[in-house]
């Protein structure tokens, strides 16, 4: 298994969640995606009428299968305006502990989410999703000026698709993208607690080197790295005409086992190669996620014990499920 011996590994603590370590010394952070496009719980996506008998049983399943395995949790809400943002923001602080990854395709939603998480006091449990080089002037603005400490940031170059490419955006920038590194602009932010997403990419364009990137993310920066290796798949053009043909042959059965097998299996990869956190996708994926999450973290520790690497947390996977 790997482990980063040239470089000491930061770990980020958000709210009593701690995120990163060599392999084998603390648990992959686990978030499942809630109020997603198309999400079945949600009413009215602009309003933010959703169920809330069914979102909480999805919430309380994280929970538990962060308590039967040793994986943490942390929520993970998307919303399409600022005031669903705000309305599923106060609703998931209430009803668990968990940080809560903010996130939308729009900056004027996620901006929303920083001020209303700064009025009313959760801004410290906020992980803001992301800073990256698109992100708006105003964005960064609002996010210095709150008490926000912790942050996705996206190792995105749209110039180099490379590993060297993605490194380059978070230390240095790119040119005719941004002049300065994501890193430096975060640490501008007042972001305390940087979590590298390296930036899951199609076939063709970057995949593999945004999972590869995990490792030198580690290697290089020693700081979290991990991301939603899950979009690699979802925008796999074979796998979609695949599974359109399977059902037309009344396969349907094939179809859904072949895509939960690459789904689920694009996370496990990421993690064996070190990640510390990962973005797997809906919700409704969390106990396939959790049980083999769990496998994977005791493998890691008990592959890295010969080298002296031990878990640093006492419900650790390893501690528990083996």
């Amino acid at each position: 298994m790997f482990y980063f011996p040239g470089k000491e590994q930061k770990v980020v603590d958000i709210c009593g969640v701690k995120v990163g370590g060599q392999p084998g010394e603390y648990p992959t952070v686990l978030a499942g995606t809630m109020f997603y496009a198309g999400h079945k719980i949600v009413k009215d996506e602009e309003k933010g009428e959703f169920d809330e008998e069914k979102a909480e049983e999805l919430i309380k399943m994280e929970e538990e299968l962060a308590d039967e395995t040793g994986n943490p949790m942390m929520a993970h809400i998307m919303a399409e305006s600022e005031e669903a943002m705000i309305r599923y923001l106060d609703w998931v602080a209430d009803v668990t502990d968990a940080p809560i990854i903010v996130d939308s395709t729009e900056a004027n939603v996620k901006i929303a989410a920083v001020k209303h998480a700064q009025e009313v006091g959760l801004a410290e449990r906020i992980v803001y999703n992301s800073i990256n080089a698109s992100a708006e002037d105003e964005e960064i603005q609002v996010i210095k000026e709150s008490d926000c400490n912790s942050a996705i940031v996206l190792a995105f170059n749209p110039m180099d698709e490379s590993i060297e490419g993605r490194l380059k955006i978070l230390t240095e920038g790119e040119e005719g993208v941004s002049d300065k590194g994501m890193l430096e602009i975060a640490e501008e932010c007042g972001i305390e607690n940087p979590l590298i997403d390296t930036a899951a990419t199609p076939f063709g364009s970057g995949a593999g080197q945004s999972v590869k990137a995990v490792i030198a993310v580690k290697a290089k920066l020693g700081l979290p790295a991990g991301g939603a290796p899950h979009n690699i798949p979802s925008a796999w053009d074979w796998m979609r005409e695949l599974r359109k043909k399977l059902r037309e042959e009344g396969k349907e059965d094939w179809a859904k086992e072949m895509w939960e097998a690459v789904d689920w299996g694009s996370n496990f990869i990421e993690q064996i190669l070190g990640a510390d956190f990962l973005l797997f996708g809906p919700i409704e994926n969390a106990p396939a996620i959790w049980a083999a999450a769990a496998m994977i973290d005791a493998l890691i520790a008990e592959a890295n014990e010969d080298i002296g690497i031990e878990p640093q947390v006492e419900d650790h996977p390893a501690n528990i499920v083996r």
